[in-house]
């Protein structure tokens, strides 16, 4: 079961708010009325909940600018999901490397402090 559902303003009307909450799922489908989205962003867990989304599409679009290309040259699903699990292992080892990169700067600065 889904809890809750994030979306930006484009997915915002009545219909999909009345069939997730008739489903027990929270609606936290951005308002398009930016004075709705005022009173929204008073709610925690809404403005939480929208903060997490925001945080997403920001590393999606990294993944997608930088690690897929613009186009995707892979014609056919098949071959568009080969470049996408490409691109996830690459993301994901670049994102090892930058935490190994820190943890390497953190102990390169200790021992020069200890020194």
């Amino acid at each position: 079961m889904i809890k809750s559902l994030v979306t930006d303003r484009g997915f915002d009307n009545k219909t999909n708010v009345k069939w997730l909450e008739e489903r027990g799922t929270f609606a936290g489908l951005c308002p398009r009325d930016p004075r709705a989205l005022r009173e929204a962003m008073k709610d925690e867990y809404f403005a939480q909940a929208q903060r997490r989304r925001a945080q997403t599409e920001g590393r999606i679009a990294i993944f997608k600018n930088e690690f897929l290309g613009r186009p995707m040259r892979a014609e056919g699903f098949a071959n568009r999901a080969l470049q996408v699990s490409w691109g996830v292992l690459t993301h994901d080892l670049w994102v090892i490397a930058e935490k190994l990169r820190e943890q390497r700067k953190i102990r390169e600065q200790k021992l020069r402090q200890a020194a």
